[in-house]
């Protein structure tokens, strides 16, 4: 018995993939045009790279899933977007990262609060940050991109600030 993916089955996955990434982008796209407030741009653009970075970091490991794996993406409209959605939440979460100061450095974007940010209290001023350069733009739209790449990348993140918070614990 051969372990090799009929490449059938290999094209019907990668199609409902691109499907999938052409809707989930045309509904990121449409948020982005059509809401009146530019401030939610940056979140729209954030969540667009995530769902890239997962469609393509699927597309790169498709040779390497069973063929169980392969059906049951090829099979369910669920399980072709969820590695694309997942990319999303996490570059989402990588965004709030960056925002929070927790992940900074070089090579990582850095936000300055808006002058308005100062005028509005509670979650909303979370949206009045910008990069100080396009540069802290191109950064954070590459780390959103891996984030959905490379789903490892933010869960490693998430567990190292885990193991320091049960050690502050103790």
């Amino acid at each position: 018995m051969s372990n090799e993916v009929p490449s059938n089955l290999l094209i019907s996955v990668s199609h409902r993939l691109f499907i999938a990434l052409t809707v989930l982008f045309s509904i990121a796209l449409a948020t982005a045009i059509f809401t009146p407030d530019s401030r939610y741009i940056v979140l729209v653009v954030v969540i667009a790279s995530g769902l890239i970075g997962g469609f393509v970091g699927l597309q790169r490991r498709l040779r390497e899933l069973t063929i169980k794996d392969l059906e049951l993406i090829s099979n369910s409209w669920v399980y072709t977007c969820l590695s694309p959605l997942v990319g999303g939440i996490l570059a989402l979460l990588l965004y709030v990262l960056f925002l929070s100061g927790l992940v900074s450095g070089d090579l990582f974007p850095h936000f300055i609060a808006d002058e308005k940010a100062e005028n509005i209290s509670g979650f909303a001023s979370i949206f009045l940050q910008y990069g100080s350069s396009y540069k802290e733009y191109a950064k954070l739209i590459f780390w959103c991109f891996i984030a959905g790449f490379s789903e490892r990348f933010v869960t490693d993140v998430i567990s190292r600030f885990e193991g320091v918070a049960v050690k502050s614990l103790n």
